[in-house]
């Protein structure tokens, strides 16, 4: 796996998460939850948009990489993702403001729950240690929320915010190195 994809990964991990904990209590299908952007989400339920990424700045990679004996890798750059999830549901009127709450709860407690993925495979992982990266949910002011919410001429949405991180995309920049495999010690001095 080629580490470019580990943006839609990352994405997919989400999904996958998302699909496990609506389906079948709330949604008939794992085709009503994808990605999106709020103002093209044609027919999904629940959206989830791709809205940011960043360089992660606590990680600093300044270090090249062992590859075998004579290779090295230059520095991967660590990014974190930022999503923001929306739902779209047709049901009754009536009944439809009670089913998004219940959602966004199990939506919540889900990313709660599973607040990591393995990088390797984007599934959950254990702890939220290690090079696992972290889903948190994000404390965004209305404004902010607001002018994220690109669709004109339609009415904002409640959505949840969250960020993934840190994603590690390696360098495919290599150098070949030289390995000490001869020394030579001669010294100079008086005679006496």
């Amino acid at each position: 796996m080629s580490d470019y994809t580990k943006i839609a990964d990352t994405g997919n991990g989400i999904l996958s998460l998302l699909k496990e904990a609506l389906i079948p209590e709330f949604l008939n299908s794992p085709d009503q939850i994808g990605l999106c952007p709020p103002e093209d989400h044609g027919d999904f339920a629940v959206g989830v948009w791709l809205y940011d990424i960043r360089e992660d700045n606590t990680i600093q990679a300044h270090e090249m990489t062992n590859i075998g004996r004579n290779t090295q890798r230059y520095p991967s750059v660590y990014l974190r993702l930022y999503y923001m999830i929306t739902l779209y549901l047709q049901s009754d009127l009536k009944y439809r403001a009670v089913q998004e709450h219940q959602m966004f709860g199990r939506i919540i407690q889900t990313l709660r729950d599973h607040a990591a993925l393995d990088p390797d495979s984007f599934l959950p992982a254990e702890g939220s240690g290690g090079a696992n990266i972290r889903i948190q949910m994000q404390d965004l002011e209305m404004e902010e929320k607001v002018r994220l919410w690109t669709v004109p001429n339609a009415a904002y949405r409640t959505s949840l915010f969250y960020n993934a991180g840190p994603v590690e995309i390696q360098s495919v920049r290599k150098k070949s190195v030289k390995r000490v495999t001869e020394i030579n010690y001669r010294f100079a001095g008086k005679e006496t």
